[in-house]
């Protein structure tokens, strides 16, 4: 970009349009952040940069510098208008901070240089949680409160509610922000290497081990924040040196002699029931109550109906930018559908959905059929009820799952067709015609 030759020793720029889209960023951006092209391309401004207040490139002068927060990064950012719809966003250059905040940046600028090659950054916050239900608004306030302490959180809830996605911005919320966020998936690594892993090891620790030793995930979330995902599959005999690690805040490496002070906050998630694990013997009871300082329930989209359709269009858009389709709208009939199902995969798998519509959809709408039809074969869509939806002519489908939303809502209301109706936010005039229509006792 020409207009940014002459600023020495900045974080990038990003390039944006008229409408506020972003359209290019330096290299240097993308390796300062850790961003990844197809996360910020058509993406808008304001959801890559995070304000106090909320604001509008259109609306600022000409070289107008502001503060806010970039994947969990405090900077200014200066804005350049070059031309009457184009605008350049380009983060402030050094020399021209208040000493103040020099001396600020500077130190931030040589702690990443440690972390930068080894850790991420929580990329999420609060207002990137797509959702106003009042499940989701209820929990993502308590998280907030929460993250301005120090002190371990367990979230809890089903697989695929976004724990991590809750687990970064409570970092990003946190004192912690301008440190590392470390993410540990406990299922992903063997047991034989998970405590070289974790807590690191000396050199010679054992045959292969690297001759300068290794440090571990604990270590590298110094002063930041170590997520450990499905800590329920963590093996028992890691369990009680991790507990070492909360109650001393200290660690030591496989195959050392002495400890380490450690500064870390710990978030930890689970979708099994860690109190059933203690009865059965596979988790620690102390260490359980180590984590449970602050408990975090993520509601299940069945528990937040009224933000299935929101993050529809959210990840509708999400594939029209990681795809370059032109999808403007959801069918009505699909709508339907999406309200219906269960998703017992919730978010992950909403998104995993769309993405399969957005590969096949033939113009500026998502349609039922877009799901499930290609012209050579009929992908697999989970079922709606006992009999799968999906065979029979697209009214029959759509018939299938309004069915077996009804008989649904009536077994959770025992029989009250006035609260069913209201679990299915229909009048319940059209509850009685949809109970005749199909038959329904």
């Amino acid at each position: 970009m020409e207009n940014v030759k002459n600023v020495i020793r900045n974080w990038g720029s990003i390039e944006v349009d008229e409408n506020g889209k972003v359209i290019g960023a330096t290299a240097d951006f993308y390796e300062y952040f850790m961003i990844m092209p197809t996360d910020l391309i058509g993406k808008s401004i304001t959801r890559i940069i995070h304000t106090s207040s909320s604001f509008s490139l259109k609306g600022l002068d000409h070289k107008h510098v502001f503060s806010g927060v970039i994947s969990g990064h405090a900077c200014f950012i200066r804005v350049f208008r070059r031309e009457a719809d184009t605008l350049y966003t380009i983060i402030i250059r050094q020399d021209e901070l208040e000493y103040s905040d020099l001396v600020y940046f500077t130190n931030s600028l040589e702690k990443n240089k440690i972390k930068k090659n080894s850790v991420v950054q929580g990329r999420y916050s609060f207002e990137e949680i797509v959702g106003k239900s009042k499940e989701i608004e209820r929990v993502k306030e308590l998280a907030a409160r929460i993250a301005t302490s120090s002190s371990t959180v367990l979230l809890t809830g089903e697989t695929g509610t976004g724990k991590e996605l809750f687990a970064q911005a409570i970092h990003g919320l946190s004192t912690r922000k301008a440190q590392p966020f470390v993410p540990v998936n406990c299922a992903a690594i063997p047991d034989e290497l998970f405590e070289s892993e974790i807590f690191g090891y000396e050199a010679g620790a054992f045959s292969g081990a690297k001759k300068e030793g290794k440090p571990g995930k604990i270590e590298l979330a110094q002063h930041g924040t170590l997520f450990l995902d499905e800590i329920s599959e963590l093996p028992y005999q890691a369990q009680g040196k991790l507990l070492r690690v909360l109650q001393e805040r200290e660690v030591e490496r496989l195959g050392g002699t002495g400890t380490k002070n450690v500064d870390i906050r710990i978030i930890a998630a689970s979708n099994r029931d860690l109190r059933t694990l203690i009865q059965e013997g596979k988790f620690r009871q102390d260490l359980y109550y180590r984590l449970y300082v602050f408990e975090l329930k993520i509601p299940s989209l069945r528990e937040r109906q009224e933000d299935i359709l929101p993050l529809a269009h959210h990840f509708v858009e999400y594939f029209n930018n990681k795809l370059g389709s032109h999808v403007k709208e959801i069918d009505p009939k699909l709508q339907d559908w999406l309200i219906q199902y269960d998703w017992p995969g919730n978010i992950r798998e909403i998104k995993a959905i769309i993405e399969r519509g957005m590969n096949i959809v033939d113009g500026g709408t998502l349609t039922l059929e877009s799901l499930y039809f290609t012209p050579n074969f009929i992908l697999e869509v989970p079922s709606v009820g006992i009999n799968n939806p999906f065979s029979g002519t697209l009214d029959e489908v759509v018939g299938n799952a309004e069915k077996s939303a009804i008989q649904r809502a009536l077994k959770d209301s025992e029989g009250d067709r006035s609260l069913a109706a209201q679990k299915l936010k229909i009048h319940v005039a059209s509850l009685y015609r949809k109970i005749a229509k199909y038959k329904l006792k």
